[in-house]
């Protein structure tokens, strides 16, 4: 019997949670000798069922107390800059991508100053990397680096960080030390070619994820595709068409995005991608079928329900926690939405159309999120006017 027969079935299961091609995978890099990377190690530690100790994070809430919640940073509309300290003493200029470490910090790319920001549990945010207000592209180790407006990052096991430096259409990796080396790409050479790493060119990437085989896939925005960037640091086009904007569903090459954003993968392999300029959320499967799993293409809206009857506004970023759920930051609604795994969209925090920040119990209000990532089961942290928060999404 053919495959495909079961393959609504699977899908199903896969989005429901249960991790069959993750449970194979770990059969596999056990007989292989656990899981061994040659260029970086891979994500492991998202689900709560891995990761149980996440930390409980400053300004209160918990999963019985959905609201939002100040981490770092100022609550006031001139509160930017880029400065340490603790709690609503820091100041971050325009941060962005935000992911949680294996150690149980924070990280931030923080876009305006040039800078990676480390925020710790109790809310203190430092400079791990680059120079404020000082923008170019160096490797080197801590304040000695430059990068030109990072925008996303991803953590893996060892604490390595992967950046898309998207104004030098770069990305770079930042060890857990802080220092900063070009993976792939070249500063300031915004192409589309694939091969090996240092050969191939990206345009203005955003978008970062890492896989449990240790693949990268990099959301290459202005080039409306989608790469990898596979353990032998060779770079190739998934999905897309290089300077083809657009939105087609189908397999690799018949594929169009339009300006994503940002990139997840879940256990088994799938991608699921924030195609921004479309306002849709893009599924990507192993195999390279693209399909889109909600909102419809270019109508940018604010409503709930099943996928296609959904609505977004140039959503920007991506998470999803342990039990396949998606979590979306809808940019251009203020807000925060979830796609289950039966594929219904609700909106969780904020409310749509409302761009400034309230603090405190559910709906609350979010000025355009573009960063957000899993914390503790039941809570999330977002970047949002210049501050980073924690989220509590009712249940």
């Amino acid at each position: 019997m053919s495959p495909t027969i079961f393959a609504p079935l699977l899908r199903f299961l896969r989005r429901s949670g249960v991790r069959i091609g993750a449970l194979l995978l770990s059969t596999v890099l056990a007989a292989c000798g656990g899981g061994v990377s040659l260029g970086f190690g891979y994500v492991d530690y998202d689900d709560d069922h891995d990761y149980p100790h996440k930390p409980d994070w400053p300004g209160g809430g918990s999963a019985s107390d959905p609201g939002i919640f100040l981490i770092a940073g100022g609550l006031c509309p001139t509160c930017g800059g880029s400065l340490d300290g603790s709690g609503s003493a820091a100041r971050f200029d325009a941060p962005e991508g935000i992911v949680l470490g294996p150690d149980g910090n924070l990280y931030v790319a923080e876009r305006a100053s040039g800078t990676i920001r480390k925020v710790s549990q109790q809310g203190v945010a430092v400079t791990l990397a680059g120079s404020a207000g000082a923008p170019g592209s160096a490797d080197g180790a801590g304040g000695a680096a430059r990068f030109n407006a990072p925008t996303r990052l991803e953590a893996d096991i060892d604490g390595n960080l992967y950046v898309t430096d998207s104004g030098n259409s770069t990305i770079r990796q930042v060890s857990a030390g802080g220092a900063v080396t070009t993976l792939a790409g070249a500063a300031g050479q915004c192409g589309s070619q694939d091969g090996s790493a240092g050969n191939a060119r990206f345009c203005n990437p955003q978008g970062i994820t890492l896989d449990r085989n240790g693949n990268l896939y990099v959301a290459d925005t202005m080039n409306h595709t989608i790469r990898r960037i596979d353990r032998n640091n060779a770079v190739t086009t998934v999905a897309g068409v290089a300077g083809a904007c657009g939105s087609a569903d189908g397999r690799g090459n018949a594929a169009r995005f339009c300006e994503p954003r940002d990139i997840e993968v879940d256990d088994d392999g799938y991608l699921y991608v924030a195609d921004t300029a479309n306002s849709t959320i893009r599924e990507i499967s192993p195999s390279g079928e693209v399909r889109t799993i909600a909102g419809a293409a270019g109508q940018c809206g604010t409503a709930d329900g099943p996928g296609a009857s959904a609505r977004f506004c140039n959503a920007a970023a991506l998470t999803m926690d342990g039990a396949g759920t998606l979590f979306v930051a809808d940019t251009g609604n203020g807000s925060i939405r979830r796609i289950a795994t039966s594929g219904t969209v609700s909106t969780v925090v904020g409310t749509p159309g409302t761009q400034n920040v309230v603090l405190g119990p559910l709906p609350g209000s979010l000025n355009a999120p573009r960063g957000i990532t899993v914390l503790a089961a039941g809570s999330l942290a977002a970047t949002s006017q210049n501050m980073v928060l924690k989220l509590v999404p009712a249940r």
